[in-house]
């Protein structure tokens, strides 16, 4: 199965190179950063442009001429960032850029990354609208990439779209491709790389806190999220006033290299960063998508593309049918087994609108072949589950939000 995908605002390749793991084909990319694009083509190769995506006029035609099956991409989130002044500018406005050259190519998916707080911005509110008047169904998601195979508390906003789809189609898959236990840093020193024996030795690293966070960890915790700093050696009002929760004084804790940071945020030990600076480099580490949380991503993604998946049924749907409309315990059983009957027959797809979604099955040949008495169960559960669906306040206990509460306790 192809997926043609488009990237936008790549840096140095951490989502290509996640999604092409994942079996996605990368047929384009584009960053106005030239060192991210050099850096992006050494590892990558294929074609990947340094170009200005504020652009519309140039760049849509360009994209939609590709005809790809998914954009995806990262924005610039400095305006919107916890570590930066957090006042919506140009930066932000590239967020809407997203969204407009998603609108004009119109592929079948996109996939979006962000920090968590672009979700309360105007600029995602403009880009979401657009989206949404398009067509496509979103599931909006804050990810921990400590639960994804990364060693390192990163928690990001995902927002994944698909023509014609239901609001939060895609957020059970999400939430079941999580491991029980986040990854700690001894986990990633399974594989030891020569940089690694002193971090090994000394069991503890110091990363550069957030404002007055903390700054020591052990090798059975995750890293924080990965910032520009985050190698740099405690500074002397640090070491003068560490935080209470420090295993260890910040003085004998080890300095991570730019190697392991690189390998925290899931990149390779054999990826090149060419001959752009060093600054720079831990710039683009920063600003990257893991490659391991891509690549969980991109198997959620392919798995419904290819009807290996259908989402969970939401919220308290058996209890509303009970209530309202008297089924027995076995009734809503029963319910529930041809709803998502139905929804293996469609490939795992759901519907924004319920009479293209009868249609739909109609045209199953499976469907077709099944007694006509199955087949009406069939259609009364679906239009059950959209007239449950469509009363707000049976919904307000979606997977995303779960997913994101349960994070928050595990950080």
């Amino acid at each position: 199965m192809e997926v043609r995908v488009v990237e936008l605002f790549c840096g140095a390749g951490g989502m290509s190179l996640g999604l092409k793991r994942a079996g996605f084909e990368i047929v384009q990319a584009y960053d106005f950063w030239d060192k991210a694009v050099e850096v992006y083509r050494k590892n990558l190769g294929g074609p990947a442009w340094q170009a200005d995506l504020k652009d519309i006029f140039r760049i849509g035609p360009m994209v939609a001429a590709l005809a790809p099956d998914m954009i995806c991409g990262g924005p610039p989130c400095q305006d919107f960032s916890a570590a930066g002044e957090r006042i919506e500018g140009e930066r932000a406005a590239m967020t809407k850029a997203f969204a407009m050259l998603v609108c004009v190519a119109r592929p079948r998916w996109f996939l979006m990354e962000n920090v968590p707080r672009a979700s309360n911005s105007k600029a995602w509110a403009d880009a979401r609208a657009m989206l949404v008047r398009s067509g496509y169904g979103l599931t909006e998601s804050k990810l921990n990439a400590s639960f994804y195979g990364v060693p390192q508390t990163r928690k990001r906003l995902f927002v994944i779209g698909r023509l014609g789809e239901q609001d939060e189609f895609l957020a059970s898959a999400l939430a079941a491709a999580r491991t029980s236990q986040p990854m700690t840093i001894r986990s990633m020193l399974a594989q030891m790389h020569p940089d690694d024996e002193t971090l090994a030795r000394v069991g503890a690293f110091f990363t550069r806190p957030f404002y007055t966070g903390r700054g020591v960890r052990t090798l059975d915790e995750s890293a924080p999220s990965v910032i520009r700093t985050t190698r740099e050696v405690p500074r002397p009002h640090y070491l003068a006033r560490p935080h209470p929760d420090d295993p260890v004084p910040a003085s004998g804790a080890a300095t991570l290299t730019q190697g392991q940071v690189a390998r925290i945020q899931g990149f390779p030990t054999d990826w090149e960063w060419a001959n752009v600076g060093s600054r720079a480099v831990d710039q683009m580490i920063a600003n990257a998508v893991p490659p391991p949380l891509a690549e969980a991503i991109g198997n959620v993604i392919l798995a419904r593309e290819g009807g290996k998946t259908i989402p969970e049924i939401q919220g308290r749907f058996g209890l509303w049918l009970g209530e309202t409309r008297g089924f027995s315990k076995a009734a809503v059983r029963n319910a529930k087994s041809r709803v998502n009957r139905a929804r293996r027959l469609l490939g795992g797809k759901t519907f924004s609108d319920g009479a293209l979604e009868l249609a739909a099955i109609e045209s199953v040949e499976g469907f077709m072949k099944l007694p006509t008495a199955t087949r009406s169960d069939l259609r009364k559960s679906l239009r059950l589950y959209r007239e449950w669906w469509a009363e707000p306040t049976n919904r307000r206990a979606r997977p995303s939000e779960k997913v994101a509460a349960v994070e928050a306790l595990a950080a």
